[in-house]
């Protein structure tokens, strides 16, 4: 991937939920205030955008499951499959808490699988923990 330390912190969000998607992205901007985060609302359009720009390629995307025209499994199999994005980690981030779900996802090449919160105030415990995983780690490496 092209992000190193000096780049900004790039974060794709897909979810079609405008509350979930108000919710990650403030607990992104809260918590990793540098970031730039881009939202899309199904995975068509989420992979027409790493066509278009994929030089500059996220750091992670978070995906929900079930979303119009492209939903989060069959996104997650055509990222998996194109040399330039497989190598992007991809958290589900769902509402599901279905065990077979995530294992199915995991199987698919999730590289984790979160549950949606019902509190808002754990969406920046969330993001604490994927900005140490994801981004941190990688300045670090």
């Amino acid at each position: 991937m092209e992000n190193d330390f000096n780049k900004q912190p790039v974060i794709f969000v897909v979810d079609d939920d405008e509350d979930d998607l108000f919710f990650i992205k403030a607990a992104i901007l809260n918590n990793i205030p540098n970031c730039m985060v881009k939202c899309f609302i199904h995975g068509r359009q989420l992979l027409d955008s790493l066509t278009e720009y994929h030089k500059d390629l996220p750091n992670f995307i978070l995906m929900d499951l079930n979303m119009p025209i492209l939903n989060g499994k069959e996104t997650l199999k055509l990222l998996r499959k194109n040399t330039i994005t497989s190598q992007i980690p991809v958290i589900i981030f769902s509402t599901s808490t279905n065990a077979g779900e995530k294992a199915h996802c995991m199987q698919f090449g999730a590289d984790n699988y979160l549950s949606k919160p019902s509190a808002s105030n754990v969406y920046d415990e969330i993001m604490q923990r994927l900005k140490r995983d994801y981004i941190d780690r990688i300045a670090i490496s």
